[in-house]
């Protein structure tokens, strides 16, 4: 630790997760910690994915925009957000028979998979789709189910949810309910409530049970559903979005991006790089060329989608 800091900072630690959007000062950083985490939560509650993986050297390919740390049970590939490596990664996990867990946010995941199955590039044949950051659109995991239905023997999703002042991948979900919600199971070091506004409040314990952090306000509204809970936030998916998004085809995604900017009743839509805009949609005239719509909106695959 530094002599006169105010942070709990020793040799070997990695800062990586952080509150960017309700901390912008160095109080922000999360160190990674040797925590039960999300995929050994998701192992021990799904055994289907454990068979999945089962006595082979799986690849994990980090295209998410932060460090996921280190898998003492496999190999890990960083893309850091380049298609072109993540391709790579791809093809490699298939020259290898390597059972695959590819982790990211989904709208660039969408784009890299789009670039690399257009190619005509080989994938794993076992294949983990594990997206995190935002909630992936119903519409949107359908259409990487068609678009990699030919390419796998087996492919599963597993979807993260997380609070920076608390942990990352605190939460998953591979189910949905009638309307298209994930529901979402917490860790067995988080537990989870609603309190009496319907807001999501999340605790963590230590290694020996200790509170680390106790009913951490989310934000964010849930009901209990069955075992697990539905999550939402209209703040960060407004209902004209969240309809747009949900009425979208397989087509659609191919063409489009997911990042889009609301004024009103009016959804301005990103193209992909080379799409044009479909004069047979009925909202065509909301479609803007890829670039275009970053020099009006702003783009970044390192930003969130601007759902709002």
């Amino acid at each position: 630790m530094t002599a006169g800091s105010t942070f709990d900072l020793h040799p070997g630690d990695v800062l990586s997760y952080s509150a960017g959007s309700t901390q912008t000062g160095p109080e922000g950083f999360r160190k990674l910690r040797d925590r039960p985490g999300l995929f050994s939560a998701a192992l021990a509650r799904w055994p289907d994915i454990g068979a999945a993986l089962a006595g082979k050297l799986p690849l994990a390919i980090n295209a998410y925009p932060a460090a996921i740390g280190f898998m003492s049970a496999g190999v890990v590939v960083d893309s850091y957000l380049s298609p072109r490596v993540l391709s790579r990664a791809l093809q490699l996990g298939a020259a290898e028979a390597m059972p695959t867990i590819l982790i990211g946010q989904s709208l660039f995941l969408a784009d890299a998979l789009r670039e690399h199955l257009d190619a005509g590039r080989p994938v794993p044949r076992t294949l983990l789709v594990t997206s995190g950051g935002y909630t992936t659109p119903r519409t949107l995991e359908a259409s990487l189910r068609s678009w990699l239905a030919d390419h796998v023997d087996t492919l599963l999703f597993l979807h993260g949810y997380g609070v920076a002042e608390v942990d990352a991948g605190c939460m998953m979900a591979r189910e949905r309910d009638a309307s298209g919600r994930l529901i979402f199971h917490p860790r067995a070091d988080v537990d989870a409530r609603v309190d009496e506004h319907g807001q999501l409040l999340l605790s963590l314990r230590g290694p020996e049970g200790e509170r680390l952090v106790e009913d951490w306000a989310t934000g964010d509204s849930a009901e209990a559903s069955g075992e697990g809970f539905a999550l939402w936030n209209h703040r960060r998916m407004h209902p004209v979005v969240e309809a747009a998004l949900e009425s979208w085809t397989e087509a659609d995604w191919r063409r489009r991006t997911g990042y889009v900017r609301r004024e009103g009743e009016r959804v301005w839509i990103q193209l992909r790089r080379g799409a044009a805009p479909d004069p047979h949609r009925p909202d065509a005239e909301d479609e803007l060329d890829h670039w275009e719509f970053g020099r009006r909106h702003g783009f970044a695959w390192l930003d969130k989608p601007y759902w709002r």
